[in-house]
């Protein structure tokens, strides 16, 4: 018996260390590809990412300097400029303006140097300074945002970083009289970049053909050290001092050049951080598979040695002994259970057939009560209208397939529709005021192509509508109108809602618009309103969703509707 328990001990510890070490080259197999391929695709997404920070940089530099150069040849385009400009330099700003003034009643097209100035920060809201230096004057002209018309200083107390130089060239000598520097707002070019993934641990530095740094970028995770390593470098044009540095130089087609600036040391610490999981993860299953199944087959060993003394205190004579019950649910379980869980589990389905038998009728006589449904409707008036059809009724046929399609939309689940068919479905409704109206009632309904696609919440528009047909209608009238388009302006999808129904005084009007902003009651949250429609849109489309109701008086109430649906 003893060398029996022993075999059985050891088979199940050779099994359980099998079984182990399996799992562990599966788990480890496993996390080892996985490590793999996360490195490959972060090494893929920071090169991805360097590209298109070049590309991104490249397409604003190119714009930046076809602006620069554009204002240059305008400065210079005609040959009274540059002579203008060397006055305002020269002259107080009332003797320059004299001058301008007698040049223009000379004939001369009127050339003010300040209001080109003031124009040009108008027309290029993203330009930060501009500066003018003319070789033959010792003073600069700076404009600033804050002055666009700008002033003389002196060139010592002039400092412009980040700015791009376009020459002035005289069109008679064609020789460079000065030159015009522009700083562009970089903020944003800044903020597209942070946006690219993989691009934290970069530097990008972007330089002139006359070594001029025009741009500098540097992601989150770049220290102020690994910056003040790169200025070092550049400051003494040596970037091969940039040891554990890896430095990419493109060329660009203006001419600048792009510096890609990645610490190798830093690039690892982030892949580190980025697998690091994925290991945590695999060791964390490695050990929580092994105790689990140390644990299992421990648990299996002493219920089988218990079944397995049973049995053989039964074959030694002791006909009375029963395996103990109080082992967990297993197949041993099972097995040891015998006839007594056999019959359990046929007491059990007893059971369960009578209950099934009792949901059965209690869902038969449901469906006997349930028999007309939204499909059971819909088939008939489908028959009512291929009928009306046949007896030479269209009009008819078209009320009822106007009713049949409400009813589909109303019995449909889906809770978002687009624009379409939310307009689709209230032309049907208010179809079906105009046939028991006719000729009292208008409308039109207008859904501009490029927002008949866009998703919106489902009856969003209709209670709009609705609402002008319980409050605003007077069908005792014969000129009931009623107007809805949708259109996009400026990036936004517009929709606008017009009756010439009974209108609103003014202090309506502000307790309507405040009271569709409250958040709705207990009792209202079943309501289909204008407080529900105000708070569906906005859930949907968030800050950008404004909604305001006006009315012009005595008759007509009008409802704009804007939202971003991107």
């Amino acid at each position: 018996m003893l060398l029996k328990n022993h075999i059985m001990q050891a088979s199940f510890a050779h099994l359980i260390k099998v079984y182990t070490a399996i799992i562990s080259v599966m788990v480890v197999l496993a996390t080892t590809v996985f490590v793999a391929v996360s490195i490959r695709t972060y090494d893929a997404e920071v090169d991805q990412a360097e590209n298109t920070a070049v590309v991104q940089i490249g397409q604003m530099l190119n714009q930046n300097q076809q602006v620069a150069a554009q204002f240059a040849t305008q400065i210079t385009s005609s040959a009274n400029n540059l002579p203008s400009i060397t006055k305002y330099f020269t002259s107080s700003i009332s003797d320059y303006s004299n001058y301008a003034i007698d040049k223009s009643i000379a004939g001369s097209p009127y050339f003010f140097w300040p209001t080109e100035s003031r124009q040009f920060f108008t027309q290029h809201d993203q330009v930060t300074q501009v500066t003018l230096r003319l070789l033959s004057q010792n003073k600069v002209f700076v404009a600033t945002q804050d002055n666009p018309g700008g002033a003389l200083y002196s060139a010592k107390d002039v400092h412009q970083k980040f700015a791009i130089n376009a020459p002035l060239i005289n069109q008679t000598t064609l020789e460079t009289d000065g030159v015009l520097s522009i700083s562009f707002d970089q903020h944003e070019l800044k903020r597209q970049l942070a946006q690219i993934r993989a691009v934290d641990p970069f530097q990008i530095v972007v330089r002139s053909d006359a070594d001029d740094e025009i741009f500098y970028f540097a992601g989150k995770r770049v220290t102020t050290q690994q910056q003040h390593d790169l200025k070092r470098a550049l400051a003494s044009d040596n970037t091969t001092m940039l040891q554990n540095y890896h430095v990419t130089k493109k060329r660009l087609s203006s001419g600048d050049t792009v510096t890609t600036v990645l610490n190798r040391q830093l690039l690892g610490r982030l892949i580190i951080g980025h697998v690091l999981p994925l290991i945590l993860l695999g060791l964390i299953l490695l050990f929580g598979l092994s105790v689990g199944l140390w644990l299992t087959f421990r648990r299996y060993q002493h219920q089988f040695n218990t079944i397995v003394d049973t049995v053989q205190a039964v074959s030694d004579g002791n006909l009375d002994a029963r395996v103990p019950m109080n082992v967990r649910p297993t197949d041993l379980h099972t097995l040891a259970d015998g006839i007594n869980a056999m019959l359990e589990e046929i007491h059990q389905h007893i059971y369960t057939i009578y209950q099934l038998q009792i949901a059965q009728q209690e869902a038969n006589r449901k469906a006997l009560q349930a028999q007309i449904n939204p499909h059971f409707m819909s088939n008939t008036l489908e028959y009512i209208r291929m009928a009306a059809l046949e007896a030479n009724q269209p009009e008819l046929a078209n009320v009822v397939y106007s009713f049949a399609a409400l009813l589909r939309n109303n019995t449909d689940l889906s809770s978002r529709t687009t624009l379409k068919q939310e307009v689709k479905f209230i032309e049907k409704y208010v179809f079906l005021y105009q046939v028991r109206f006719p000729d009292r009632l208008a409308y039109q309904f207008t859904v501009a192509p490029d927002v008949a696609g866009v998703e919106i919440p489902k009856f969003s528009l209709q209670p709009i509508v609705e609402n002008y047909f319980v409050h605003g209608v007077n069908f005792s009238r014969g000129d009931n109108a009623l107007s809805l388009k949708a259109w996009r302006e400026n990036g936004l999808v517009h929709v606008r809602i017009v009756d010439n129904g009974r209108g609103l005084t003014p202090a309506a009007v502000t307790a309507v618009n405040q009271k569709i902003r409250q958040p709705l009651a207990e009792d209202q949250q079943q309501s289909i309103g204008l407080q529900n429609v105000y708070l569906r849109l906005r859930d949907s489309f968030g800050d950008s969703f404004k909604m305001s109701i006006s009315s012009a008086g005595e008759q007509g109430v009008t409802v704009d509707i804007q939202f971003d649906d991107q």
